[in-house]
């Protein structure tokens, strides 16, 4: 396993399911975290199935509270509830692009590990943006 500051290798980046699962066989890990997890969003690389294939996810987990704060961002003085979502892209040489927000405090190892085993549990997942559960709003009045 790479250590941190230390740039990936070719095989952490395949989008080729049976490459890449060498490589995490191989290091010893069950996904490959992007560069450093931020508090509210983190980059994460895991295999999974994908409509009865094995993928690649190449994934951007975020907080609602970072969807909220990016939304209000593009869209000033109107107040849009966020919900939770799970948004999947067409499959590119890297794996397939997959955005996750949900109400989460942060995006710590253990966030991170409890949505790669909800998206892998997942049997219905199909492309484009899927959103469930009551929509999330923030603390505080901002």
């Amino acid at each position: 396993m790479p250590r941190s500051g230390e740039p990936l290798p070719p095989a952490a980046w395949s989008g080729d399911a049976g490459v890449f699962d060498s490589y995490l066989a191989d290091s010893g890990q069950d996904y490959v975290l992007v560069g450093t997890p931020q508090q509210e969003r983190a980059r994460v690389r895991f295999s999974g199935r994908f409509q009865g294939q094995p993928v690649v996810w190449d994934c951007e987990f975020v907080t609602l509270a970072a969807e909220y704060a990016e939304r209000r961002k593009h869209r000033p003085g109107t107040v849009e509830r966020v919900r939770n979502f799970i948004e999947i892209g067409e499959a590119q040489s890297h794996g397939v692009p997959l955005r996750v927000g949900l109400g989460v405090a942060c995006t710590d190892r253990p966030a991170i590990e409890k949505m790669i085993i909800m998206i892998r549990n997942y049997k219905r997942l199909h492309p484009g943006r899927h959103q469930y559960g009551e929509p999330w709003v923030p603390l505080s009045p901002e």
